[in-house]
């Protein structure tokens, strides 16, 4: 499943969960279970886009050492 599949799905989970509706509360749970799983999910996947942006940045600047990356972290 793709990030924006993953992220369609939550939104789904989101939707159902706060229609008024009433869900059953298995089938409550199993939804938000669902969704804390996909949103792990999506924050790894966003995570290692940030190193591969990171590390993109660092060659195309010719930084080795990652000092560039630490300094725009500390607003420097």
């Amino acid at each position: 499943m793709t990030f924006e599949e993953k992220l369609e799905r939550l939104k789904e989970i989101v939707a159902k969960l706060e229609s008024p509706d009433m869900l059953e509360l298995d089938a409550s749970l199993t939804l938000f279970e669902e969704g804390v799983g996909l949103v792990r999910s999506c924050k790894k996947l966003l995570e290692e886009a940030e190193l591969r942006v990171q590390n993109l940045t660092k060659e195309e600047n010719g930084d080795t050492e990652g000092e560039s990356a630490i300094e725009d972290e500390n607003g420097e």
